[in-house]
């Protein structure tokens, strides 16, 4: 469960109002032909609870989406912010997320608070943290401390405010924040002047880092030909959770890879269903996947090889 919640293809929404103008009928069609698993939804601004969330998160439940509450926290009002998280969870969200940027920056006892507090009232709810993709850019922020304490990361890799091509930004977030323990499931950028080809790019970095999961900011500032990019992505839901060996976990960098080869057919667990990651394999398992990866070119292309 902690898995499925996060996995997938994710939109955030920042206003619903400017969201299709507001349109929610409009907003779950397009979603639903986009192949969205879910919508990160805000839900608070510091203690001020934002009243869009409690009108949008039944019928976007009711469609089949999992839907996630955000809040932009401060930690200028630690009792405030655990209020409003409270009552925005309670409202029946899948997931939570603080949003904490620069406002966290050299303050780790509020960090602390919050996120032991938050943690404290809802120890087996799954909470996530967006920030900033680059750890080496911003050493003042707590990384390790909202690592702790939250099941996710969910790092804002917007590689065209960075001036970076999609694949080098996601291999550098990636490698740099690995070392905090938390599971990566990237933001990608969908607004401004980025193309097409560099979310499909920035997709398939995530997935050859073994990312199971995938968001973009946002849905009210991308245009038609983003979000058809969007729509173009198949990541990570289909089938990486029911079907994981037991001894394969989100935490392990090759998690991805080692799912999506099961899913395809490519690769093959043993007979007690365990994958085993440290054996080695014999020529014979080598040939037997080869082959396997023979036969899944020749029905994707068409063509024997």
């Amino acid at each position: 469960m902690k898995v499925q919640v996060y996995s997938g293809k994710h939109m955030w929404i920042w206003e619903v109002d400017q969201t299709f103008a507001g349109n929610l009928s409009l907003l779950i069609h397009t979603g639903q032909q986009l192949g969205i698993d879910g919508f990160l939804v805000k839900a608070h601004d510091g203690s001020t609870i934002w009243p869009q969330f409690a009108k949008v998160i039944g019928p976007l439940k009711q469609a089949g989406f999992h839907v996630a509450a955000w809040g932009y926290v401060y930690g200028t009002d630690v009792l405030g912010e655990l209020k409003a998280a409270q009552t925005v969870i309670d409202l029946g969200a899948d997931w939570y997320v603080l949003d904490a940027e620069q406002s966290f920056n050299d303050r780790m006892t509020a960090a602390e608070q919050l996120c032991s507090g938050l943690r404290t009232q809802f120890p087996e709810f799954i909470i996530g943290y967006t920030t900033f993709a680059f750890p080496s850019d911003h050493p003042q922020f707590p990384y390790t401390t909202f690592s702790h304490y939250c099941d996710v990361c969910l790092p804002q890799i917007y590689w065209g405010d960075f001036g970076l091509a999609p694949a080098l930004a996601v291999q550098q977030s990636y490698s740099e924040l690995r070392n905090f323990g938390t599971p990566i499931v990237p933001v990608g950028q969908a607004y401004g002047a980025v193309t097409s080809e560099q979310i499909g790019q920035f997709a398939l970095a995530v997935r050859e880092q073994g990312g199971i999961g995938i968001s973009f900011w946002d849905m009210q500032s991308a245009n038609s030909k983003q979000l058809q990019a969007i729509g173009q992505i198949r990541l990570g839901r289909e089938s990486y959770v029911k079907d994981s060996p037991a001894d394969i976990h989100p935490n392990d960098w090759f998690y991805g890879a080692v799912n999506d080869l099961l899913a395809r057919g490519i690769v093959t667990a043993y007979q007690d269903g365990l994958f085993k990651p440290d054996e080695p394999i014999t020529r014979a398992q080598a040939a037997d996947w080869l082959n396997r990866l023979r036969i899944y070119i020749e029905k994707q292309t068409g063509r024997v090889t």
